[in-house]
């Protein structure tokens, strides 16, 4: 969009960097909204980590805008330029979060956060740049429908064309933190379409995985900021800003035993001399030993005698000591767990949160590992130990009923074979075993898809009754119903009841997200 070039101010005797629009753009109207926009956003928010924007003005029918000069590198370059270390990864992640919560507060959306506008100065300190694509709280200038920004670091809002706010930042920030973690981008394939589908449909490699050795607290960080849905993620910069404070005080904590490690790997430090250091030839063993005068044996008695008080002495004087420096001494607290101690109860209260949500939504072994994830930061805690237990029952359950499909199907009795496919596929509605039983069972199994729809229909009026309609769960268990109900009329009852206890679950999780 735009061509930069360093320049001279003459009135305040500075350099600066000068943008305008490039050649054959600049009669483009929403270019020229767009450039006026980015140094509006800047001009808005004057901010350490954010680039300061001078003037825009206009030279004959050109428009410009000048703005601060930046040595250094942007965090694209940097990323290959040298290997950086944890604590730089994350002081870098920590400053674009001071930026950005600095903008969240003025309600302007940068909406294109990405390595390339990221630039890291010779000092360390970072600078925001580039807020073309920018929202300014109330504006409507990028009209929902048009997808805008970088594949790589979309949000799935973004992809879908919706509305971008704070939280399609923070799933940008999170993309790009797993970048600096992973060393490779978190959503990536062969085209376009192929990133923007991981984006909306995929699940990256998890963060502890992709980089071994990750905290626990930065990849739960890393992850809530990934979700696809954008209520699972920080709301703000700002909330983003505290975890992460939290977290760095965690890995730095923590990192004794590295530093402890890279001392034993380390070469070792020479001796320290003792006397005066020798010069010149050094005499032989022989002669030195030649040069000691001979001890009489009266001598010897009696160094003896004198060795022997003096070794009492000093086993005497090292009791005395140990007894009154080290075992008199009260032992020192416990240190505590860094992570299980220093996480704020929100991060863990969200870690929870998502285990709920992932247990609502029938993802039974997602939840137990959420919950396990969130018992390794809180052993103690009593939510996440419940819906680790909920989700273990549901597993089991699941293990058994699948368990009474296989005896089933070893017999003749399809009748048996139907009843035990529908009792699967009530508790997982699409489990491959109950699927192909249920298959099986050919038409005696129609009476269980209209069951299921029994079931539907009943999930659907509780959840009406419970004020749940304008809800997303709600708008796709209906989805799901009408599935059901093309699929059953066009005989295919497997897939009917599949959907229907689909629909089922997700009526009752709109139910359940009411007051």
């Amino acid at each position: 969009m735009g061509e930069v070039f360093r320049a001279h101010d003459p009135v305040l005797n500075r350099a600066v960097a000068v943008k305008r629009i490039s050649a054959g753009l600049d009669a483009d109207e929403m270019v020229r909204k767009r450039f006026r926009r980015e140094a509006q956003s800047a001009a808005l928010l004057s901010h350490p980590n954010i680039i300061t924007v001078y003037e825009l003005g206009f030279e004959g029918e050109q428009l410009f805008m000048a703005m601060e000069l930046l040595d250094g590198i942007d965090l694209k370059h940097a990323l290959t330029a040298r290997q950086m270390t944890l604590d730089e990864k994350i002081g870098v992640v920590q400053q674009i979060c001071e930026g950005l919560a600095f903008a969240h507060a003025h309600e302007i959306i940068h909406r294109d956060l990405k390595p390339a506008n990221i630039h890291i100065l010779p000092s360390g300190k970072v600078k925001i740049m580039d807020f073309g694509l920018a929202r300014l709280g109330g504006s409507e200038m990028t009209s929902t429908g048009i997808v805008m920004g970088t594949p790589h670091y979309m949000s799935p809002e973004q992809v879908k064309g919706q509305k971008a706010d704070a939280r399609s930042d923070i799933f940008a920030l999170g993309c790009l933190f797993y970048e600096l973690l992973a060393g490779h981008k978190p959503f990536d394939a062969e085209s376009m379409h192929g990133v923007l589908y991981k984006i909306m449909q995929e699940d990256p490699t998890p963060v502890r995985e992709a980089a071994p050795g990750t905290p626990e607290a930065l990849a739960h960080i890393v992850e809530k900021a990934l979700a696809k849905n954008p209520d699972e993620r920080f709301p703000s910069a700002g909330d983003l800003l505290v975890a992460l404070r939290e977290a760095r005080s965690v890995s730095l904590a923590g990192r004794g035993p590295e530093r402890s490690s890279e001392a034993e790997h380390a070469p070792a430090a020479p001796a320290a001399r003792q006397g005066p250091r020798r010069t010149g030839r050094e005499p032989s063993r022989a002669s030195s030993r030649s040069s000691v005068p001979p001890i009489s044996p009266g001598g010897s008695r009696r160094a003896l005698l004198i060795g022997l008080a003096l070794a009492v002495l000093a086993i005497a004087g090292g009791a005395w000591l140990l007894q009154s420096y080290v075992l008199d001494r009260p032992a020192p607290p416990p240190a505590p767990r860094a992570e299980a101690g220093s996480l704020t109860r929100r991060a863990i209260d969200s870690q929870v949160e998502v285990a709920r949500r992932r247990l609502d939504a029938g993802s039974f072994q997602d939840a137990a590992r959420e919950a396990e994830r969130a018992l390794t930061l809180d052993p103690q805690n009593a939510g996440a130990r419940l819906v680790l237990e909920e989700a273990s029952a549901a597993l089991k359950a699941i293990d058994d009923a699948a368990a009474a499909v296989h005896s089933a199907t070893a017999t003749d009795d399809r009748e048996r074979v139907a009843g035990a496919a529908f009792d699967l596929m009530t508790l997982a509605p699409a489990h491959p075993e109950a699927e192909r039983a249920a298959t099986a069972a050919g038409p005696l199994f129609r009476p269980r898809a209209e069951a299921a729809q029994r079931l539907e229909q009943e999930a659907r009026r509780a959840a009406e009754q419970a004020g749940s309609e304008q809800t997303a769960a709600f708008a796709e268990a209906a989805l799901l119903e009408q599935k059901g109900e093309q699929a059953l009329r066009s005989g295919q009852t497997v897939a009917a009841a599949r959907h229907f206890l689909g629909a089922r679950l997700g009526f009752d999780r709109a139910r359940r997200a009411q007051p």
